[in-house]
C-alpha cells in the first residue's frame, strides 16, 4: 500500500490508502500504478500534484508526507482490518533521517514566510509517530524497532541528488553505532523465530476491557480426534515418561516439520492423564512465549512471579508433573535452562525440528526420531478424513488414497490437509485430487488455507510449505544455496562425493562443444558455490562441506543415512525447494554440478560413483528435457553404467546430431559418439543397428587416422563382439584375431583394450565349442585383469562369467556354479541386484542349476530373472528370450511339459521374429520343444523339429559343434521311440564317436550318446553290448555328475530296464510260462 493527502482535505492528517488488493471499508481510487505513484510522490517543492479521474470525478492528490509522514498508525489498523485476530511479531520502522529542530526563532522581525516554514516543518515530521509507538510498545519488549539515522541530514532539502554520497557516510556511520548494530542483531533474530507476541488489535492500540477473575495459562490441548497409528512410537515416549517413578525423565522427539510431533505428544498426554498431578504445556516457539507460558502457570498456582519460580519449584515437588516444550524449532532458544535439572517425580517431552536437542534426553528410549508414517497408517489417516464414518471407500479410491499416501512421502500434515480439502469440496474424490497433485502439488496443498474456519482441524492455517518456509528463512546463505542444488537432484542418495568430484575437476573440465551463455553462467555460479569447500592448496575440506549440510539437518530438511553414509530429502521437502529458485538455471546448476563429478575413468571406484548417479541425472533430466549436449556427453556415461541403454541412446543421438553440426562428421567426438551409440544398440539386443553404425564408423576410421590407430582397434573389437551376437562366430573369431594382434603391436600385451578383445575372443571359442581353448584363453586374462584392474572390476567379472559359461559348456557344473555364485555376489554389490549384469550372471546360474538337476532352484531363480528383465529389458530382449528358453528346458526336466510347450513356442516364436530362425541362440528353445513333444509323445512334431535343429545347427555351427552334436542325440532319441532303430543307431554311432573325440568321454553330451546307443542295442537284443555301454556312462555319471543327477538316475534305472527286457525275452524266447 502507498499514501497519500487529498489536496483539497487535509483534515486530522487522515490519509488516503491506494491499495494493490481490494478493500470493502475506506477504498481508495481505482487507479493504475503509474497515477498512485505520481500520487504518493507529489510534493510542492519537486512535483506537482496529479488529478485522478474516477467514475467521471477529478480528485487531486498530493504526498502523503503532508499530515503523515509517518504512516505506521494507519498500516497497524489496516493490518487488523485484513487479518483480525491475528499475532505480529515485529514492527519495524525505517525513517529517513531527522529533520532540524522545529523552533519559533527569537526574533524581533517576525515574516509570513517563517510561519508557513514552522507550520510546513510540523506538518511533515515524523518523529511525533514515531515516539508514540514506542509508547505504544513500550510493555512489549522485542515488537517495536525504530531506525532513523540522527545526524548529518538536518541541512540536506529535498532535490540534493548530488549530495547522495554524503547522506551514505551518515548512514554507514549511524549503523556503526554499537546501540545501532546491537538493535539490529536483536530484530533480525527476533523476526527469524517469526512468532506473534502481540494481537493485530492491540497494534493498532484498541483498548480492551480488564480481563475477570485473575490470571490464566494456557492448558492442554486434546489430540484431534482424526489421530491414527503410531503404536511404536507412542508405546516408547509412554514407556520413557511413566516407568522413572523414581527418576526424571527427558523425552525428546525430533523430525521434519509437519511429521506429527505435536500429535504424537498430545495422544501420550491424553492416554498417561491420570498420572501426573500437574501438565505444564509450554509453546516453545520462542524464549518469550517459554517464559510467559511458565510464568503465567507460577502465577496461577501462586508459586512465584518468573519462570525461574516455576523450574525451582518443579525441581523440589514431591508430586508427579509433567513439561512438555511444543515445537522448541528456534536455534537461539536455549531450551535447556528451563527443563528442571533435578527431580524425582516429573518428566519433560519436547517436540522439535532440531535433531541436535537430542542431547537433552534422559533415560531408556528417550530419543524418537519420527519420520514418515507407513502406508496403513497414512492411508488409514486419509480415509479418516475423507470417510467421516461413511462405509468403506470404493476399492478404486483405497488404491488411490494408497498412492497418495505415498506420493505426499507419509507426512501427517499434508495427509489431513489433503484428507480436509477432499472432504469439503464438493465433487472431489480422491482419484481426482491424486490426479490433480501430480500435476499441480504445491496449489493442491495450500488449498487447504482457502478453506473456511470450520473444515479446516485447527485454527493456525500453516501448510507444509510455510511451515518449512520457516526453517528456510533461518538457514545461513550457503545452506539455502545447497538446498537449491539437492532440488533437482533425486531426494535419496545424495553423496558428499557429488560435490568433491565436482570440486576436484571444475577447472579442468573440459566439454566437446562451445558452452552456451546459460551453460556458461551455470559453471561460473558452481564454480563459485565449490570454492567454499576447498582450502587454499584447492583440497577438498570437507569440515566445511559438512557443516553447510549440517545446518540443513539441524532443521531436519535434510536426514543423514548413516548405514549408505548419504543424504537424503522428504519428497515433499524436496518438491517444495524447487519452489524457492528460478527453475531454468537452478536444473541448470544441477546438471552442471553433475557434468562436473563425472569423468572419463574406468577404474572400479570411478565406475561404483557413477552407477549411483543414475537416479540424480534421470531427475535432472526428467525437469529439463533439453538440456544441453554437453551434459549428455557426460550423462551417457553413467547410463551405461547403470544399463539404462535407452536413455543413453537418446542422449548419444542428441549428441551426435550437435557433434554433426558444430565439429563435422570425421571429427573424433563425432565417430566415438557414433561407436557409443552402436554399442547402446547392441546392448539392447539390436545387432543389425550396431553392426550398421559400427561398419560406418570403421570405414571413416581407417580413412581418417589409420588402421592401427587405438579408436580404429576399438572399433574393430567392438564389431568383433557384435558379429558373436549376431551368431557369426567365424567371422567374429577372424577379426578378433586381427584386432588382437594389432592391440599387441601398438599397446602391449596387457592393454586393457587387449585384454578386453582377448576376453571376447575367449567367449567366440566357447561359443564355437572349443572350450579346452577358451578355458585357456579365459584364464590367462581373468589372472592379468585381477592383477590390472582388480578382482572386482566389472571387466574381470565379464570374463569370469565367460569363464564360467565356459564351464557349463564342458560339463563341469560344480566349478560353474561356484564361479557364478562368485560373481553374483560382486554384481549385487557393485551394481545391484536389477542391473543387466546382475541378471545375466543369474540367467547363467539358473541354467546351471537346471543342468546340475536342481530344478527347483533353477525354476525359482529363472522366474525372478524373467520377470525383472521384461520390466528392465523389455519382452523381447534376446537376454530375455535366453532365460525363457532356459525356463523350458527346467520344465520339461521337472516333467511340467504342458509349461514346457506352452512356453517352448513362445519363446521360439519370439527368437524367429528377434534373431532369426538360423540365429545359433534360436536353436536351443527349437531344441527344447522337440524335446517336449517327444514327452508328449508327439513324435511326429518331434522328429520334424528336431531334424531341423540337426540341419540348421550343421550348417550354421558345423557337424562337429557340442550344440549340434546335443541335437543328433535328441533326434536319435526320437528315432527310437518311433521305432527307427536304424536310423537311430546310424546317428547315434557317428555321434557318439564325434562326442568322444570333440568332448571327452565324461562330457555329458557323450554319455547321453552312450545311454541312448545303449537303448538302441536293448531294443535290437544286443544285451550284453547295452549293458556295458549303460553301465560306463552310469559309473562315470556317478563320478562327474553325482549319485542324485537326473541322467545318472535315469542311466540306473535304464540298466534295471535293459536287465528286465532281457530276462522277459528270454522267457518268451525259451517257451517257458509261469
Amino acid at each position: 500500500m502507498v499514501f497519500a493527502m487529498g489536496k483539497h482535505n487535509l483534515n486530522a492528517a487522515l490519509p488516503v490508502i491506494f491499495r494493490s488488493y481490494p478493500a470493502t471499508a475506506n477504498p481508495g481510487p481505482n487507479c493504475a500504478i503509474w497515477e498512485a505513484l505520481r500520487a504518493t510522490t507529489a510534493h510542492p517543492d519537486l512535483f506537482k500534484s496529479i488529478d485522478i479521474v474516477e467514475s467521471s470525478v477529478i480528485q487531486s492528490f498530493v504526498g502523503g508526507e503532508i499530515g503523515c509522514s509517518n504512516p505506521l498508525v494507519h498500516v497497524l489498523i489496516e493490518v487488523e482490518r485484513v487479518w483480525p485476530g491475528h499475532q505480529v511479531a515485529r514492527v519495524i520502522s525505517i525513517g529517513t533521517g531527522h529533520a532540524r529542530t522545529i523552533q519559533v526563532t527569537n526574533t524581533s522581525r517576525w515574516y509570513h514566510a517563517q510561519d508557513v516554514m514552522v507550520m510546513k516543518d510540523m506538518a511533515t515530521d515524523s518523529e511525533r509517530v514515531a515516539q508514540e509507538m514506542l509508547v505504544r510498545f513500550q510493555m512489549t519488549s522485542q515488537v517495536y524497532f525504530r531506525f532513523n539515522v540522527d545526524q548529518g541530514l538536518q541541512d540536506m532539502k529535498k532535490g540534493s541528488w548530488e549530495r547522495l554520497g554524503e547522506a551514505m557516510q551518515h548512514t554507514k556511520a549511524y549503523l556503526q553505532k554499537h546501540e545501532t548494530d546491537q538493535k539490529l542483531n536483536e530484530a533480525v533474530r527476533s523476526s527469524m523465530e517469526r512468532r506473534g507476541i502481540v494481537s493485530t488489535a492491540h497494534g493498532a492500540g484498541q483498548i480492551f476491557s480488564a480481563p475477570e477473575n485473575g490470571i490464566g495459562f494456557k492448558h492442554c490441548p486434546a489430540p484431534t480426534k482424526t489421530y491414527t497409528g503410531r503404536v511404536a512410537e507412542n508405546a516408547q515416549v509412554i514407556k520413557c515418561i511413566t516407568l522413572g517413578k523414581k527418576e526424571r525423565r527427558v523425552c525428546v522427539i525430533y523430525g521434519l516439520g509437519g511429521v506429527g510431533k505435536t500429535q504424537l505428544v498430545l495422544s501420550v498426554i491424553e492416554q498417561t492423564w491420570n498420572e501426573w498431578d500437574y501438565i505444564i504445556y509450554v509453546d516453545a516457539s520462542s524464549t518469550e512465549s517459554i517464559e510467559k507460558a511458565l510464568a503465567q502457570f507460577g502465577k496461577a498456582r501462586n508459586i512465584g512471579e518468573t519462570w525461574k519460580n516455576v523450574v525451582a519449584w518443579l525441581e523440589s515437588c514431591t508430586e508427579r508433573w509433567l513439561v512438555v516444550f511444543d515445537n522448541a524449532d528456534t536455534p537461539t532458544t536455549n531450551v535447556r535452562q528451563y527443563v528442571p535439572a533435578r527431580g524425582r517425580c516429573g518428566s519433560v517431552l519436547i517436540t522439535t525440528r532440531l535433531p541436535n536437542l537430542a542431547r537433552l534426553a534422559e533415560g531408556p528410549d528417550s530419543v524418537c526420531h519420527l519420520s514418515s508414517m507407513s502406508r496403513t497408517d497414512g492411508t488409514e489417516l486419509l480415509v479418516k478424513m475423507v470417510g467421516l464414518g461413511n462405509d468403506r471407500l470404493p476399492d478404486d479410491e483405497m488404491t488411490a488414497a494408497e498412492e497418495l499416501v505415498q506420493n505426499l512421502g507419509g507426512l501427517a500434515l499434508a495427509i489431513v490437509h489433503a484428507g480436509a480439502y477432499i472432504a469439503y469440496s464438493a465433487g472431489m474424490t480422491i482419484t481426482r485430487y491424486q490426479d490433480l497433485f501430480l500435476s499441480q502439488r504445491r496449489r493442491m496443498l495450500e488449498q487447504y488455507n482457502e478453506l473456511p474456519v470450520t473444515a479446516k482441524l485447527e485454527e493456525r492455517g500453516d501448510t507444509v510449505y510455510t511451515t518449512w518456509r520457516i526453517s528456510f528463512d533461518q538457514l545461513k546463505p550457503e545452506s539455502r544455496e545447497l538446498l537449491g542444488l539437492i532440488a533437482y537432484l533425486h531426494h535419496t542418495g545424495i553423496s558428499e562425493d557429488i560435490f568433491k568430484r565436482a570440486a576436484a575437476a571444475m577447472h579442468l573440465k573440459t566439454y566437446p562443444l562451445p558452452l552456451t551463455d546459460v551453460e556458461s553462467q551455470a559453471q561460473s555460479y558452481v564454480k563459485r558455490y565449490l570454492s567454499n569447500f576447498l582450502n587454499a592448496d584447492g583440497s577438498w575440506d570437507a569440515v566445511s562441506f559438512i557443516r553447510v549440510m549440517s545446518d540443513l539437518t539441524s532443521f531436519s530438511l535434510v536426514d543423514f543415512d548413516r548405514i549408505n553414509l548419504t543424504y537424503r530429502v522428504h519428497v515433499l521437502v524436496h518438491d517444495w525447494a524447487k519452489s524457492m529458485a528460478d527453475p531454468a538455471l537452478a536444473v541448470e546448476y544441477t546438471a552442471t554440478l553433475l557434468s562436473l563429478s563425472i569423468d572419463h575413468e574406468d577404474d572400479t571406484t570411478s565406475l561404483a560413483f557413477k552407477n549411483q548417479l543414475g537416479l540424480h541425472v534421470t531427475s535432472a533430466l526428467t525437469h529439463n528435457h533439453n538440456i544441453g549436449a554437453n551434459h549428455g556427453y557426460y550423462f551417457e556415461q553413467v547410463y551405461n553404467c547403470t544399463g539404462q541403454w535407452e536413455q543413453q541412446i537418446k542422449l548419444l543421438q542428441q549428441l551426435l546430431e550437435a557433434s554433426n553440426n558444430v565439429l563435422g562428421e570425421y571429427h573424433s567426438d563425432t565417430l566415438g559418439s557414433m561407436t557409443k551409440l552402436a554399442w547402446a544398440h547392441q546392448r539392447l539386443g539390436q545387432y543389425d543397428k550396431a553392426e550398421q553404425l559400427e561398419v560406418e564408423v570403421l570405414d571413416a576410421c581407417k580413412q581418417a587416422i589409420g588402421v592401427d590407430h587405438s579408436t580404429t582397434l576399438d572399433v574393430m573389437s567392438d564389431l568383433a563382439w557384435i558379429y558373436s551376437c549376431q551368431g557369426q562366430y567365424d567371422k567374429s573369431k577372424q577379426l578378433g584375431l586381427q584386432v588382437i594382434d594389432h592391440y599387441k603391436r601398438v599397446l602391449g600385451a596387457e592393454h586393457p583394450d587387449t585384454l578386453t578383445s582377448m576376453s571376447n575372443l575367449a567367449w567366440v571359442y566357447s561359443c564355437l565349442g572349443q572350450y579346452d581353448k577358451a578355458e585357456q584363453l579365459g584364464t590367462q586374462v581373468i589372472i592379468a585383469r585381477k592383477r590390472i584392474l582388480g578382482a572386482k572390476h566389472p571387466s574381470t567379472l565379464d570374463t569370469m562369467s565367460n569363464l564360467a559359461s565356459t564351464y557349463l559348456g564342458m560339463g563341469q557344473y560344480d566349478k560353474a556354479e561356484q564361479l557364478g555364485l562368485q560373481i553374483i555376489d560382486l554384481r549385487k554389490r557393485l551394481v545391484g541386484a536389477e542391473h543387466p549384469d546382475t541378471l545375466i550372471a543369474m540367467g547363467n546360474l539358473a541354467w546351471v542349476y537346471s543342468c546340475q538337476g536342481q530344478y527347483d532352484k533353477a525354476e525359482q531363480l529363472g522366474t525372478q530373472v524373467i520377470s525383472t528383465r521384461k520390466r528392465i529389458l523389455g519382452a523381447e530382449h534376446p537376454h530375455t528370450l535366453n532365460i525363457m528358453g532356459i525356463l523350458a528346458s527346467t520344465y520339461l526336466g521337472m516333467c511340467h511339459y504342458d509349461k514346457a510347450e506352452q512356453l517352448g513356442i513362445e519363446t521360439l516364436d519370439a527368437f524367429k521374429r528377434v534373431l532369426g530362425v538360423d540365429h545359433p541362440d534360436t536353436l536351443f528353445p527349437m531344441s527344447t520343444l522337440a524335446s517336449t513333444y517327444l514327452k508328449l509323445g508327439q513324435y511326429d512334431k518331434a522328429e520334424r523339429l528336431g531334424a531341423q535343429v540337426v540341419d540348421t545347427g550343421k550348417r550354421v555351427l558345423g557337424d562337429e559343434h557340442p550344440d549340434t552334436l546335443n541335437s543328433i542325440s535328441d533326434l536319435a532319441s526320437t528315432y527310437l521311440h518311433m521305432g527307427k532303430h536304424d536310423e537311430a543307431n546310424k546317428l547315434l554311432i557317428r555321434g557318439l564317436d564325434a562326442c568322444k573325440r570333440v568332448l571327452g568321454d565324461e562330457h555329458p553330451t557323450t554319455l547321453k550318446s552312450m545311454h541312448n546307443l545303449a537303448l538302441v542295442y536293448s531294443d535290437l537284443g544286443r544285451w550284453d553290448e547295452a549293458d556295458e555301454l549303460c553301465r560306463k556312462a552310469l559309473n562315470i555319471a556317478e563320478r562327474t555328475l553325482g549319485d542324485q543327477h537326473p541322467s545318472t538316475r535315469q542311466y540306473r534305472t535304464s540298466i534295471s530296464h535293459i536287465h528286465n527286457e532281457r530276462q522277459v525275452k528270454e522267457v518268451i524266447t525259451s517257451g517257458v510260462f509261469l
